[in-house]
């Protein structure tokens, strides 16, 4: 498509500087060029996308409504995947100062009994970062702003409505809200919940039968004597269903049920908060941050895919709380998309590679919100006899000693898409170990820089021809045992044991396309992502 090519693309038009919030990297204003991809939302999920996307060379436009960052917390955990991600963008520094640990989730009835447990998984860590962080989103939100806005290839539009997206076989054209169009060769659609361009383009949603109303609040403490739980814990009490969130620093967060008959807006005023906490606090000993009435959905659109627009986020699920995964989903989205367009951009993959996203994340995205709804399930019950059989029935799992669940367990593996079917670990997450070097221990990403294909294999003699393979595919070839792949911990080796694996050939996402058994089964393995890429 002439408009877009690449040259077009990557031309430096000397028309003087457009507004702060109309540009990044270059002085060509972002009306008159033709960009890979436009990022429609600039919540975590959608920057992340954007500069993932940029990172891998491709030319970016990331587009918000809104000219600052939203300064009030609503996704509260970070789990290792996602952890990861931000690694991968140089942010693993920049993030730690607003992180704290994940305390196990305890589910408790009315009487005070324990039944059940979410814990954390134990060490070592799988992918060399503890398994859930608790954050504080504001502080996240603006830091990757700021990033965002620094880094190459990225046009930054902020302040901008997007009213109406439109495509033909060569690219996607967008109408602002000011009059003003854009133009790229796709579209990734990040505009959240109430996503208007999912409406436009004719997305419908499957209803996981869950719509509870909760009224959230976020408070930070300002009593060092209060005295409050040191979890989380899920108050399953049919009288009124609670959850406490122990978050980083202070902040405390509190979500309660609203009941038949309790209107959500008066719900969700500072005198009805405070008369729901007054088990725990009074006014003075902590302020209110936020105070937000919801509707806990789950839910999960279908397509996730219209020609060149994608949807990713909360425009493509809605996701109870109860397991911390709505964010994290959402960016398990950017991450499995952004090498695939990446890819198709510089024209080393086709549609099948593009058909995988929704084929991979739209049955995963389905399983962890079933699993979380069921798990809502226990915390919303109100009939008081069937609450009285659930607490019956868990206090006996948990006098079995089967209360405690490891909650990453729970999250199942990628079952379809661009993976090799059949394989062991296949769609599962690579180990990512800690390895030595010559400056000391180090994450293995950190170490390698790149965010390609990678194919480790072990201490087999492997065909000569693997090497030629492997670097028509662009993957890097890494030893166990040998640098840059020298291990402190054996993470890797024993993952790649317990498969029974000689090679594995982690994708672009850190995702294991699959593996292979004996050295001759190397060649094949590399044979179908060759073809596979479409």
């Amino acid at each position: 498509m002439s408009a877009c090519e690449r040259n077009t693309l990557r031309r430096a038009v000397q028309e003087g500087p457009a507004s702060a919030t109309d540009r990044v990297g270059d002085t060509t204003p972002v009306t008159s060029r033709c960009f890979d991809v436009a990022v429609i939302g600039l919540g975590p999920v959608g920057m992340v996308a954007a500069m993932l996307l940029a990172q891998r060379g491709v030319a970016v436009v990331a587009i918000d409504r809104s000219a600052a960052v939203f300064d009030k917390p609503r996704a509260i955990g970070l789990d290792h995947e996602s952890l990861r991600l931000l690694q991968g963008l140089g942010l693993a520094e920049a993030i730690a100062p607003m992180t704290g640990p994940y305390r196990p989730s305890e589910y408790r009835a009315p009487d005070g009994a324990l039944l059940r447990r979410l814990l954390p998984q134990p060490a070592p860590n799988l992918l060399a970062w503890p398994a859930n962080l608790m954050f504080i989103q504001p502080e996240l939100d603006a830091m990757l702003r700021a990033r965002l806005g620094a880094s190459p290839g990225v046009a930054l539009r902020t302040g901008a409505a997007v009213e109406g997206l439109e495509q033909d076989a060569g690219g996607v054209r967008l109408s602002l809200a000011d009059g003003t169009g854009i133009a790229a060769r796709y579209a990734l659609c990040c505009d959240g919940a109430g996503s208007p361009l999912r409406r436009q383009l004719g997305a419908d949603h499957e209803d996981l039968d869950f719509d509870e109303p909760w009224v959230v609040v976020d408070t930070l403490l300002e009593d060092e004597n209060v005295r409050l739980p040191e979890t989380n814990v899920q108050y399953c009490h049919p009288d009124r269903p609670t959850t406490f969130i122990h978050g980083p620093r202070n902040l405390r967060r509190w979500e309660f049920m609203i009941l038949p008959g309790e209107d959500p807006a008066a719900m969700a005023t500072g005198e009805s908060v405070w008369r729901l906490l007054a088990p725990w606090m009074r006014p003075g000993q902590a302020r209110l941050w936020r105070i937000a009435a919801y509707r806990f959905h789950a839910l999960v659109a279908h397509p996730w895919r219209f020609g060149r627009a994608f949807l990713a986020g909360d425009a493509a699920h809605q996701t109870p709380p109860f397991m911390g995964q709505g964010l994290n989903q959402g960016l398990r989205d950017a991450g499995n998309l952004a090498w695939k367009l990446a890819m198709a951009v510089r024209g080393e993959a086709g549609e099948a590679l593009l058909d995988s996203y929704e084929a991979e994340r739209r049955p995963n995205v389905r399983d962890v919100i079933a699993i979380t709804r069921d798990l809502g399930r226990i915390v919303c019950e109100r009939d008081p006899g069937r609450a009285a059989a659930r607490d019956a029935a868990l206090k006996a799992e948990a006098a079995a000693g089967r209360a405690d669940v490891i909650r990453q367990d729970l999250l199942p593996p990628l079952r379809d898409g661009y993976l090799l079917a059949g394989s062991p670990g296949a769609g599962e997450p690579c180990p990512q170990p800690w390895v030595r070097t010559p400056a000391g221990c180090a994450r293995l990403d950190d170490v390698l820089g790149d965010a390609g294909f990678r194919l480790i294999l072990g201490d087999a003699a492997f065909p000569g021809a693997v090497g030629d393979q492997a670097s028509r595919l662009g993957a890097r070839v890494l030893r166990l045992g040998t640098p840059p792949l020298m291990e402190a911990d054996g993470l890797l080796a024993g993952w790649m044991r317990r498969h029974a694996a000689v090679a594995v050939l982690e994708r672009p996402d850190h995702v294991v396309y699959g593996t292979a058994r004996e050295a001759g089964g190397v060649a094949r393995l590399l044979d179908k992502a060759l073809a596979g890429l479409g």
